[in-house]
């Protein structure tokens, strides 16, 4: 989901990160291993033309502590680590700003918490209470929520303090650099209602009249009222990361794909961006397409293809009919296979609209 964002009064580069495909990836670990070093490369180019970096939340493949040359002298917008935010995030978040922090030979600073009301966020969310999964699954998963609340009310906070201006937390937050606006959102789920992954931010890049808009890990959207918002923020170029279809089966409810599938849908149809990139969660699998092919009929293609090259996925089964995996292995295992792919990291320039 990484993508440069470019005015010309700053070039944003969104969540830089990467990880190693899951397990049921259909690719030998050989080519995930490659594969994970390509990007790597790919966002160590990318950071160093950026001159600000936002993080929407602490997942490995949106942001990557291993790799602290990523953030040198960058001004970071990150995501609360204090509040709206789920256990190992609270935890990979600490770990974070600590490497931050050992780059600019400084402590992180402990405080206590903030007095604040935590309202129940499906409150705002209409037609998800109407539409979205059962009452009984809604009260089971609500007690994980009060639960979270709890822990960011006994705290200790970590403060942005000591980092001064080069890192802010950015929840709610709208930056005006020159003729630029850079708008987060206020955390959103990460999936269905009180996700376990906890929550993520979406961003919005307007300049001349033109807008970008990136989802973050929203899974679909699942949640319908986030499908409704994104149609009526019309932007000019969609980056959204899609329904998890490789999580089919046990690992996710026949209904909440369904759901997924049909807001993805209707977030596509409704924006009626120039541009439509969809990608990350659901480019996993290689049914990806047939799961979504009325969003794909409606203009949107995917990350590979913007960068003009079918999806990994895709180029997998096609190496597998032809009976060229074992050669494409030693052509990662030689450093022959895509050698190109870091210098072509995904940016879009406003001014190019």
């Amino acid at each position: 989901m990484c993508v440069l964002v470019e005015t010309p009064d700053i070039r944003l580069l969104i969540d830089p990160g990467a990880a190693i495909m899951q397990p049921r990836y259909p690719a030998p670990t050989e080519i995930k291993l490659y594969y994970l070093e390509l990007a790597t490369a790919a966002l160590v180019a990318a950071a160093a033309r950026a001159t600000h970096i936002a993080i929407t939340h602490y997942h490995y493949d949106h942001h990557r502590p291993d790799v602290p040359e990523l953030f040198r002298e960058k001004t970071l917008w990150i995501k609360d680590p204090n509040r709206w935010i789920n256990r190992s995030q609270w935890e990979r978040s600490r770990y974070f700003l600590s490497v931050l922090a050992s780059e600019r030979g400084i402590e992180v600073e402990e405080v206590s918490p903030e007095k604040g009301e935590y309202p129940d966020p499906l409150e705002e969310l209409p037609r998800a209470r109407k539409e979205g999964a059962s009452e009984e699954l809604r009260r089971k998963w609500r007690k994980r929520f009060l639960g979270l609340v709890r822990m960011w009310e006994r705290g200790p906070w970590v403060s942005p303090e000591p980092f001064g201006a080069q890192v802010v937390y950015a929840d709610g937050k709208v930056f005006e650099i020159g003729k630029t606006t850079v708008r987060f959102t206020e955390p959103l789920f990460h999936g269905v209602e009180y996700a376990s992954p906890g929550w993520v931010l979406a961003i919005i890049v307007e300049h001349g009249g033109k807008k970008f808009l990136y989802s973050s890990d929203l899974q679909g959207p699942i949640i319908e009222d986030y499908a409704d918002w994104i149609a009526a923020e019309a932007p000019d170029v969609l980056v959204l990361d899609g329904p998890a279809t490789y999580l089919r089966g046990p690992l996710q409810a026949a209904a909440t794909l369904e759901r997924a599938i049909r807001n993805c849908v209707g977030a596509v149809r409704g924006a009626g961006a120039r541009i439509t990139i969809l990608d990350h969660h659901l480019t996993r699998e290689p049914r990806f397409r047939e799961a979504c092919r009325e969003a794909f009929s409606s203009g949107a293609i995917t990350g590979a293809e913007a960068l003009g090259l079918p999806p990994l996925t895709d180029r997998l089964s096609a190496w597998k009919a032809n009976g060229e995996l074992g050669e494409i292995v030693e052509r990662a295992r030689a450093r022959e296979l895509d050698p190109d792919l870091p210098s072509r990291g995904l940016s879009v320039n406003l001014l190019e609209l």
